[in-house]
């Protein structure tokens, strides 16, 4: 027998989702997350390393594997920065 308890981590997630702040904060953090992982994905797609693309963006590698390690996103200027590194835009689309 296992002396730990079950965790329902989507009953969980769905009963939080009911509080209107942690669900504003959640999907703020979904969107940095999707964020981040795009611009890794067009790195990666472009075959470029993280040393690489920051050497195309007068960054430090560091601050490449932060972005990528802890899908925070950097302020805006170092974002366009990358984003021109990666050869890539950012497009804003307006929900229904």
């Amino acid at each position: 027998m296992c002396p730990f308890k079950e965790i329902n981590i989507d009953q969980i997630l769905d009963d939080n989702l009911k509080d209107n702040e942690f669900k504003m904060q959640y999907i703020k953090i979904s969107h940095q997350y999707d964020l981040a992982d795009q611009l890794i994905k067009i790195r990666k797609f472009k075959g470029l390393s993280q040393k690489q693309l920051a050497q195309k963006t007068e960054l430090s590698q560091q601050a490449i594997s932060r972005l990528e390690r802890e899908k925070h996103i950097p302020k805006m200027d170092t974002l366009f920065k990358i984003l021109e590194g990666l050869d890539a835009s950012l497009e804003i689309i307006m929900r229904d």
